[in-house]
């Protein structure tokens, strides 16, 4: 008898412990949808101005919504903005003025004797001048090669002109009389976007006019001699923006 009480006592303490231990069990980490908001595209929006506006970095964006190319979101399209708590009015973009892009490239330079410009795509989805002078530098190529780079609402705004050092300090790259455009974007998989075109139609015209370059002086890049090249790609609209430089003269 006494043996059989002993054994109901052990067991009993063995479930009083197991029972106890189970209240030192580490808590699961919780599974559900991280915080944030969903935000329904608008006209003129685009993603790197919704990243901007909710100051969230533009890659978590596309993480979060598994996009694969980050200039196609388009109108009604609902993205999920991790951290954000409340929509907010997204600036839509507007076409740049024509005296900002003078005054971005500046008075005419005395000594210069700028006479061609050469068009390129970046052959990249997305893309700016900070992130192209990064990779020219590790490639020994002296820092960013473009003078101009036109972005495409990835890393800079759509439309946006950024001004590179060797404009600035207007030095030429490896083909003198060369003024080197740089669009973001692959236009062997992508299209021009209407901001960009627009940008690039002003630059060329503040450019064209200062140093007197002819319209037969505007080319692509693998147009030049010698150039194995497919920049700026099938989709680059060369012959529209030379029509429209054709019509303003007619003008």
């Amino acid at each position: 008898m006494k043996k059989f009480t002993f054994k109901k006592i052990i067991i009993a303490l063995f479930l009083i412990f197991v029972a106890a231990g189970c209240a030192t069990v580490p808590r699961q980490p919780h599974t559900g949808s991280p915080q944030g908001i969903y935000h329904i595209v608008e006209s003129g929006q685009t993603l790197y101005r919704i990243a901007k506006t909710y100051n969230v970095d533009i890659q978590e964006i596309v993480w979060a919504n598994r996009i694969t190319d980050s200039t196609q979101v388009v109108v009604g399209q609902q993205l999920f903005i991790p951290g954000a708590k409340l929509p907010l009015p997204i600036e839509i973009y507007r076409p740049i003025m024509q005296e900002r892009v003078e005054k971005l490239v500046g008075p005419k330079h005395q000594f210069s004797r700028w006479s061609y410009i050469t068009l390129h795509h970046s052959a990249t989805i997305e893309g700016n001048a900070e992130c192209f002078d990064r990779d020219h530098r590790i490639r020994q190529m002296g820092g960013l090669f473009y003078h101009f780079v036109i972005g495409n609402g990835t890393l800079s705004g759509d439309g946006e002109i950024e001004v590179g050092w060797r404009w600035s300090e207007q030095k030429e790259v490896n083909r003198p009389l060369d003024i080197q455009i740089c669009l973001v974007g692959n236009f062997n998989k992508q299209e021009v976007s209407n901001a960009q075109f627009d940008s690039l139609v002003k630059l060329i015209n503040v450019l064209q006019k200062q140093y007197n370059i002819p319209l037969d002086n505007i080319r692509k890049h693998k147009d030049i001699e010698g150039k194995v090249t497919e920049c700026p790609g099938d989709n680059f609209p060369f012959y529209k923006l030379l029509t429209d430089f054709r019509n303003i003269a007619r003008q």
